[in-house]
């Protein structure tokens, strides 16, 4: 998938702005003059103006000039480093990632992720839900404190096969007495497409979109043995 032209829209932004910047200042400069100019010829001459006022106003203009070309600077750097960034991360495409998350994508039948317990449970339970929230499959989990593997084989309770497609997962274990046992997940999935729409990079892996930054793992395709816990 092409990366969108809409992923430098930041820094065209930004440089809009910075072309506005410099014309209010050109204009606010040119209004400086000529006030300058009509204060010395109506000044009094027996109590001229300080002229240390006016070169303060001159080296604020200055710098404010000079901010304003730094981030012109910025903004081309900014170009480059987009540029780079849409080379590199359309060759995440193809890939099996891991990512922190709890939306997996269901690909050619088959969802896979990971769980963490910090302890050991007494009873654990596994949902998964579709996009509108309904519970397709409850079952159990594993109780060991670690972390354990799960691949879905796409069926709900039933045993009917699901549409490829998000789902999301809970992962529900219950402590011994009062204890309270934490989980947390990662899910797998096989990269689609990249989206750099909002300015953010974002991984497309089916319906499911996956932030850069919540990417854990890359690793070449690999084929999954649909198995469930």
């Amino acid at each position: 998938m092409a990366v969108s032209a809409s992923a430098i829209s930041a820094p065209i932004v930004a440089e809009s702005q910075t072309i506005s910047d410099k014309n209010t200042l050109a204009g606010d400069f040119d209004s400086f003059l000529l006030l300058l100019t009509t204060q010395l010829q109506n000044q009094d001459p027996l109590s001229p103006l300080e002229p240390t006022e006016f070169t303060g106003q001159l080296v604020q203009f200055a710098s404010v000039e000079q901010q304003i070309n730094t981030n012109a600077t910025m903004e081309d750097l900014l170009k480059v480093q987009n540029s780079s960034l849409s080379a590199t991360v359309v060759g995440f495409i193809g890939t099996d990632i891991e990512a922190d998350g709890t939306a997996v994508p269901l690909q050619d039948g088959v969802a896979s992720f990971t769980y963490t317990l910090d302890k050991n449970a007494e009873a654990n339970v596994i949902t998964m839900l579709n996009s509108s929230g309904d519970v397709v499959l409850n079952v159990p989990g594993r109780t060991e404190s670690g972390r354990h593997e799960f691949i879905w084989d796409g069926k709900d309770a039933n045993g009917a096969q699901l549409p490829d497609g998000s789902y999301d997962i809970n992962i529900t274990p219950k402590g011994f007495g009062d204890q309270s046992v934490l989980s947390s997940a990662r899910i797998r999935a096989r990269v689609t497409g990249v989206n750099m729409e909002s300015g953010n990079t974002v991984l497309d892996a089916g319906s499911v979109q996956i932030p850069l930054d919540k990417v854990i793992t890359v690793k070449e395709p690999a084929n999954l043995t649909t198995t469930s816990e």
